[in-house]
């Protein structure tokens, strides 16, 4: 046991010293990118497919410290999928202003991780409920991420967003949560 307990602050010393090293600097940018969604857990007999879609926004990180920064954002994030039972195929999409607001810390050589929380406000639906009011609003996800800065400028990023809520608000619809996996560039000014 003293092995593992002295290998896990090994590497947690190794790891805080590497992004100690590279502190990040205050930034502005925008940010666009492809969004895979879908909602779970699916009926009996049904199955729930990804369907593309997209992200755009803007981003700000604000240096805390030197191995942690705040980095808020403002999105239009599409999440968008297909529900089939049998031969019957209906389009579930809800378009979101989703507001993250995460901490970004970086590794080494020139990767970081991101995490935090992110909410959601519905602007539009369809399949889901007979109208938008009937929609979770605001729906509360986990967001964990990572990303590699390409470039002084550019970063690519990769990040995964649960819901922590019902979609719908109708008392008997299914509980579905929204799970979306998103590729993104930003640019940094």
């Amino acid at each position: 046991m003293k092995f593992a307990s002295r290998l896990a602050v090994g590497l947690l010393f190794v790891a805080l010293s590497a992004s100690s090293a590279r502190a990040e600097s205050g930034t502005v940018g925008i940010v666009a990118g492809a969004v895979g969604a879908r909602v779970s857990p699916p009926d009996t007999g049904e199955s729930i497919t990804m369907t593309p879609s997209i992200v755009v926004g803007v981003y700000a990180v604000i240096p805390i410290l030197k191995s942690v920064s705040f980095e808020p954002e403002l999105l239009y994030v599409q999440k968008y999928s297909r529900r089939a039972l049998g031969s019957t195929t209906t389009d579930l999409q809800i378009d979101y202003v989703e507001v993250p607001l995460l901490a970004k810390m970086p590794l080494f050589w020139g990767t970081y991780i991101t995490e935090g929380v992110s909410l959601g406000f519905p602007l539009k639906m369809q399949g889901f409920a007979p109208s938008l009011g009937q929609i979770t609003s605001p729906d509360v996800a986990i967001v964990i991420g990572g990303g590699y800065d390409i470039r002084k400028r550019l970063a690519l990023e990769f990040r995964y967003d649960g819901g922590l809520r019902r979609v719908s608000k109708i008392d008997t619809a299914l509980p579905q949560r929204t799970r979306a996996f998103m590729v993104l560039a930003k640019l940094h000014f």
